[in-house]
């Protein structure tokens, strides 16, 4: 745990394990599309919205102690405190809020304030709670492929599988009920795979929450408030201004873009755990070469699927449907707002790892500020690209002030040899304007040769770019 070879081998083994979730992640997304045109686009933009917001109370109930265990659950060795210590003390917390908040949307549904659909949402809400707390407990135990395979695959699958075949057995309340089952299921499997890393862990605790961790996640907690909403505030501003016809076309193009962002989050978990554990020591030393190596390998597999999502997005959005090809050039502002929170957002993350709680957490009040005020106007004026527009403005400001925190400190985490991932991301973007402006127009047989080319030169590029950051990194563990 204290050395850059340690944290080397485990960022090698997380990649792979990213890459494949990645790949399985495709599956989700797909079955969301059919359910989208089996739902129609009204249907679903109410449900995307009711979800969203689900996920907004889940995630607030937790009071950030789950994203807290990333970085106390590293330290509890190094402190010589039990392995399990902080888990079902942090559970127990989350699914009491949660179970008060189902109450609360319960009573509200007999009050014209809360719609009657919304309590058939709510069952699901302490599964979503009990989740996020054995998730990342697996993660912050340098267990990152728990997580991918079950939220990343088995959930968004089974859920909208689930979804679907209530619909066609003519069962009321398909929606929710499927989002229940993927949740019931996935919250078992977590919490089995947590009690076979930590056999000895009780399932009461018999003692309260560390202060060290609350004080470090109550922060994070109304950060992760603040942050839910920040992430869908353009899409509920679109479901306000625009309709809910509009909020699902909308929606549609967030989840085909956000197979970039989940390559970025899916890092977090693994670069939190081993900042963390660094000592002061270490951090000049070591933090920029494994920073950088995430960056890179973040990048370069949002690269891939940009170049895809960019030569065939008409025939991505035609398996949802007609009804949900509207401004489709919003789809490539927000693959370059993925690209650019790809590159400079994981600062975030560092600073998490740092013990920075606090200031990210004043980071994204800001941004929230900038988020909610840009879609304000633009919106309105310009629709969905409006909204993405909105997005790319707070992730800009945000990347800006974090990275200038870590300056501050003393810390660049920037390797030079990540100016060639900047020129790669400014190609992306031409080459989606060139397309969108038809600078030149290509066959569909044509973007499947240009599409196994630019595979084939970002291979070379990856083999070349590998050898020279892992001499830099053992360069590097040399010193």
């Amino acid at each position: 745990m204290g050395s850059l070879e340690t944290d080397s081998k485990f960022l090698k083994k997380a990649v792979i394990v990213n890459v494949v979730g990645t790949i399985l992640k495709i599956c989700g997304p797909l079955l969301t599309f059919v359910m989208a045109r089996i739902f129609g686009a009204a249907e679903f933009g109410m449900f995307v919205s009711a979800q969203t917001l689900l996920l907004t109370i889940a995630r607030s109930s937790t009071l950030g102690l789950d994203k807290g265990l990333y970085w106390y659950l590293p330290q509890n060795k190094l402190n010589n405190r039990a392995p399990h210590d902080g888990i079902m003390e942090s559970f127990w917390i989350s699914i009491a809020i949660a179970l008060f908040c189902t109450a609360v949307i319960f009573v509200g549904s007999f009050t014209p304030y809360i719609s009657k659909e919304l309590p058939w949402y709510g069952i699901s809400l302490i599964f979503f709670a009990g989740t996020y707390v054995f998730s990342n407990s697996s993660e912050g135990n340098r267990r990152p492929q728990n997580a991918v395979f079950i939220n990343s695959f088995l959930v968004v699958t089974l859920a909208p599988a689930t979804s679907i075949a209530l619909y066609f057995l003519h069962v009321p309340h398909a929606l929710p009920l499927g989002l229940l089952v993927g949740q019931v299921v996935g919250f078992f499997t977590h919490f089995v795979l947590v009690r076979k890393q930590f056999p000895e862990m009780p399932l009461i605790p018999g003692k309260l929450v560390s202060k060290k961790l609350l004080i470090y996640s109550l922060p994070l907690g109304l950060d992760e408030f603040v942050s839910s909403f920040l992430i869908r505030s353009s899409l509920w501003l679109v479901m306000l201004f625009l309709g809910p016809e509009k909020a699902g076309a909308y929606g549609i193009m967030v989840t085909i873009s956000n197979a970039l962002q989940t390559i970025r989050v899916g890092f977090n978990p693994i670069l939190t755990p081993v900042v963390a554990g660094m000592e002061r020591g270490r951090l000049k030393a070591d933090l920029r070469p494994v920073y950088s190596y995430c960056v890179f390998m973040v990048t370069l597999i949002q690269l891939l699927i940009g170049f895809f999502i960019v030569l065939f997005p008409e025939q991505i959005l035609n398996i949802a449907g007609k009804d949900f090809i509207v401004q489709p050039e919003t789809l490539g502002i927000l693959l370059l707002v993925h690209l650019v929170a790809g590159f400079g957002g994981m600062s975030y993350v560092v600073l998490n790892g740092l013990g920075k709680s606090l200031f990210s957490m004043i980071v994204d009040i800001l941004s929230l500020m900038v988020a909610l005020a840009t879609g304000y106007f633009l919106i309105p004026a310009y629709g969905l690209v409006g909204a993405a527009l909105s997005m790319l403005c707070y992730n800009i400001f945000a990347i800006v002030l974090n990275n200038g925190y870590l300056i501050k400190m003393g810390l660049w985490p920037y390797s030079s040899k990540l100016i060639s991932q900047v020129v790669w991301i400014l190609i992306l973007i031409a080459f989606y304007i060139m397309l969108n402006m038809q600078v030149f127009t290509l066959t569909l047989l044509e973007k499947v040769f240009a599409y196994v080319g630019i595979l084939a030169v970002l291979g070379i590029y990856w083999k070349i770019m590998k050898k020279r950051i892992e001499a830099d990194r053992n360069a590097h563990a040399k010193n």
